[in-house]
C-alpha cells in the first residue's frame, strides 16, 4: 500500500521497520526497495532476517540514537510498538531525524478509545494514544500528516477487496487500532 501509493515510480528505496520482531513487515520484497532495515532491542530473530537479506540493528529505541545516518531513509514503519515505549517524543524525534525530506513514516497504535481500560491487559502497553494524540505527536515534530484513520490490520490487508467506500465504512466500525501516515517536509 505505501510503496504503491506513495512511492510511485521511485527506485533505490531505503525502508526500515523499528520493533521489526520476525520482519512480517518488511517481507515484501520490490526491486524499488534497496536496503530493508530491521531495527529491534531483541537479536532473537537477527540471524533469519540477515538469512532474509535484510540488515538487522540491534537497538534500544529509548535510549540514544538509532543507528542510522541523518536524512538516510525513505520509509520507516512502526506497526504495534510506539505504545510499548515510554517516551514517544523521542521516537518522534528520531524519525524525523533519519528520514529522507520528503520520507514517509507509517504508524500504527491501539486507539485508547476503543481499547479502554483493556490496553493495559498488556503489561507491557506504556503510553496510550488517540485519533487527536497521534498526529499532534508527529506534528509537533514539523511532520505533515498525510492520513490519519481508523485501523485493522485484516481489513486494511484486504483493503482491495472492497470498494474504496465499503472498505471505510467497514473499519470505521470494525477497527480498535489507529493508523498515521506523515511525510517529513521537503524543504
Amino acid at each position: 500500500y505505501i510503496i504503491d501509493h506513495y512511492f510511485v515510480g521511485k527506485e533505490d528505496l531505503k525502508v526500515m521497520d523499528c520493533g521489526a520482531w520476525d520482519g512480517w513487515f518488511l517481507s515484501y520484497n520490490t526491486p524499488q526497495i534497496t536496503q530493508r532495515i530491521a531495527l529491534d532491542f531483541d537479536a532473537y530473530y537477527g540471524k533469519s532476517l540477515i538469512d532474509q537479506g535484510i540488515d538487522f540493528a540491534l537497538c534500544d529505541m529509548e535510549k540514544g540514537h538509532f543507528p542510522i545516518a541523518n536524512n538516510s531513509l525513505d520509509l520507516v514503519a512502526m506497526t504495534s510498538t510506539l505504545e510499548h515505549l515510554s517516551c514517544p517524543e523521542h521516537i518522534a524525534t528520531e524519525i524525523r531525524r533519519v528520514l529522507k525530506p520528503g520520507g514517509i513514516v507509517f504508524i500504527t497504535v491501539p486507539d485508547i478509545k476503543k481499547y479502554k481500560f483493556d490496553f493495559w491487559n498488556d503489561i507491557t502497553h506504556k503510553r496510550p494514544f488517540t485519533i487527536k494524540s497521534l498526529p499532534f505527536l508527529f506534528e509537533t515534530h514539523k511532520m505533515d500528516t498525510l492520513e490519519l484513520s481508523p485501523y485493522n490490520h485484516n481489513f486494511f490487508i484486504a483493503g482491495n477487496l472492497f470498494p474504496k467506500a465499503m472498505h471505510k465504512f467497514l473499519t470505521k466500525f470494525r477497527a480498535n487500532s489507529l493508523l498515521y501516515i506523515g511525510r517529513k517536509p521537503s524543504a
